[in-house]
């Protein structure tokens, strides 16, 4: 998988005029990196607008100097995982969880600069049996300025493999390795002086698709913004290549042997928010927001139909308090935050009395609500409640 590294102190420094004129313009570049790939803040001081990143990328966060407090705050605000020193690892595992942990091993320049490959191995080796107890993931990184060449890279990446099998993330200036890295099963840390331009980032992407093995086309899954499978559709280079430029859902109709949009006769658009690929780099994966149905029989997917979920209630109260109906129940109930507390303790006390497991469902369905109501109306998101559950789950996990 593709990471890009933002370098927010030195965004904020290179794009000053633009930061201040727009307090989202971090925010805005996140998404539209997040797009391609996991991003991967640096140089991050403060934890001013670290929740709206993480609500709009997967955010890795590298860490110069952790505590186990400043982790747990970041944790909660949305960060999927942190990038430690490898000299830190073991004091921090003490109460975090090794999932959310990625030791960073820094390679000595020296070494690499004298080909001292003995030692190069016998230093990645102390690092590894140090740092393996206590993370989920290596970074392999190196003094920026040291210019690494492809032989170079082959030998580290080959004495990696004879010493462990975490994954691997490898720091790739400029692009250099990409390709490289990603046949061989390690994932990128693309970083750049400048920030990364669309064209840029779409040329990085579908660079590293093999269209070949099916004769120029790559199988797409389709999955909607809640999760749920829509359909699978094919992929050509230069409808991939629409579907970046127009962020809508556009494959290539093997019956037709042409390139179509989603919806473009019935009406249901696919808006496309996130592109993946598998492992094997010939497999696709669209996000998108689907209007209407996606399957042609007139279903939601084209496995079946629309799966309920928690986020399709919280959608609806949200837009029943900001787009309030006359006849609705949760419109007039939200206008007072006094009357949904009232509810919850009356719900609240119905649970702890209930009267049999069909009664406790219910009731339990209808704190959830009220609950939800009051979540909705303070602005407080499923992805808060869930990120501070993800927090506690990995932190004083032992």
């Amino acid at each position: 998988m593709l990471n890009f590294e933002i370098n927010i102190g030195k965004l904020k420094s290179l794009y000053k005029n633009q930061v201040k004129n727009d307090e989202n313009f971090i925010i805005n570049y996140a998404r539209g990196v997040n797009f391609f790939g996991r991003v991967v803040l640096s140089n991050y001081t403060s934890n001013k607008h670290l929740k709206e990143i993480c609500s709009v990328a997967e955010c890795y966060l590298l860490m110069e100097s952790p505590k186990f407090e400043s982790i747990k705050s970041v944790l909660q605000r949305g960060v999927r995982k942190v990038i430690i020193p490898e000299k830190d690892i073991k004091f921090i595992n003490q109460k975090i969880s090794k999932n959310i942990i990625i030791a960073r091993i820094t390679l000595q320049k020296n070494l690499i600069l004298d080909k001292d490959l003995i030692n190069l191995k016998k230093q990645l080796k102390a690092s590894f049996d140090r740092t393996n107890p206590y993370c989920s993931e290596l970074l392999i990184d190196y003094d920026k300025d040291l210019d690494i060449g492809e032989g170079t890279l082959l030998t580290i990446l080959d004495l990696l493999a004879d010493i462990g099998d975490l994954p691997l993330i490898f720091l790739n200036i400029d692009n250099k390795f990409t390709d490289i890295l990603e046949k061989r099963g390690v994932d990128s840390l693309i970083s750049s002086q400048d920030m990364y331009e669309e064209k840029e980032l779409i040329g990085i992407f579908t660079s590293l698709i093999d269209f070949q093995k099916q004769e120029g086309l790559v199988p797409t899954i389709v999955q909607d913004d809640h999760n749920q499978i829509l359909m699978l559709a094919f992929s050509s280079q230069d409808s991939l290549i629409q579907s970046f430029a127009q962020k809508r859902g556009i494959y290539y109709s093997r019956s037709r042997k042409s390139i179509w949009v989603k919806g473009e006769t019935s009406g249901n658009y696919q808006t496309l928010n996130q592109v993946r690929y598998d492992c094997d780099q010939d497999t696709l994966l669209f996000i998108v927001r689907q209007e209407g149905v996606a399957c042609h029989l007139q279903r939601y997917s084209c496995f079946g139909n629309k799966e309920f979920k928690l986020s399709d209630l919280y959608e609806i109260i949200q837009d029943r308090i900001l787009n309030p109906v006359a006849s609705s129940y949760t419109s007039k109930i939200s206008k007072k935050e006094r009357l949904i507390i009232e509810k919850i303790k009356e719900e609240s006390d119905e649970v702890i009395n209930y009267t049999n497991d069909e009664n406790l469902v219910w009731e339990i369905a209808d704190l959830m609500y009220f609950i939800m109501v009051l979540m909705a109306k303070k602005n407080i998101k499923l992805e808060d409640i869930l990120n501070e559950l993800w927090s506690r789950r990995n932190y004083d996990s032992k």
